[in-house]
């Protein structure tokens, strides 16, 4: 017995939406976007406290992390890079 035509048509939505689905996933992880920190003052070497000061500058602000040589406080946000 061959497939219908219909079957095979939601086949293909299916498809389709978990290839959608999939772009829009991957297209949220690519904006993960480091920053340096506009008031984070001296060396950082308290994540703590890098991520407290990122929170406070921005509500975009995810989090901090000390990085860099020097270590430097460097902010973390979804938004567009």
């Amino acid at each position: 017995m061959a497939p219908s035509p219909r079957m095979n048509l939601s086949a293909a939505a299916a498809v389709l939406l978990l290839v959608i689905v999939t772009a829009e996933l991957g297209a949220v992880a690519g904006n993960f976007c480091p920053h340096l920190s506009g008031s984070f003052n001296g060396l950082c070497l308290n994540d703590f406290a890098c991520a407290d000061t990122c929170r406070k500058e921005s509500s975009d602000n995810i989090t901090g992390v000390c990085s860099d040589f020097p270590p430097r406080c460097y902010c973390f946000n979804f938004i567009k890079c």
